[in-house]
């Protein structure tokens, strides 16, 4: 990806969001209506950010970040139902947009923590170089 604008998970944290503002528009309860709207921003803002750090360690703290607001923002949708704030179609689609997020960061995350040694077989093919690049008196 050569920005965090081609990334889906961005692109569907960004639909969340416009999603979360419209539902928003309406609601009086100002400390619910902010903390929604915070963390549902800040899905989109740590993949954007997260983006371009230069080393994995980096860009996963910003999709674990990422990840966990997306939870937040789950939880907030469940208080959501359970107080009536939105109309069901409405929550229904914003937890569909969250759900497919969620699934694309645990992707990620996934992606990016999976090495060679993860590979079927790779094991083996280490202790075969090890063993051709290594004199024998130092095995």
């Amino acid at each position: 990806m050569k920005s965090f604008e081609e990334s889906i998970a961005w692109q569907r944290a960004m639909d969340l969001n416009e999603a979360v503002d419209i539902a928003l528009a309406e609601n009086r309860n100002w400390g619910f209506r902010d903390q929604l709207f915070r963390a549902s921003l800040s899905i989109c803002n740590n993949i954007a950010e997260g983006h371009e750090m230069p080393t994995k360690a980096h860009q996963l703290r910003y999709l674990w970040i990422a990840k966990g607001s997306c939870n937040e923002v789950c939880s907030m949708l469940h208080l959501a139902r359970r107080r009536k704030y939105f109309p069901p179609e409405q929550i229904d689609r914003m937890m569909a947009l969250q759900d497919q997020t969620a699934r694309l960061l645990r992707t990620y995350i996934k992606t990016k923590t999976t090495g060679w040694r993860d590979l079927p077989g790779a094991m083996a093919l280490l202790g075969l170089w090890f063993n051709l690049t290594t004199p024998y008196f130092l095995r």
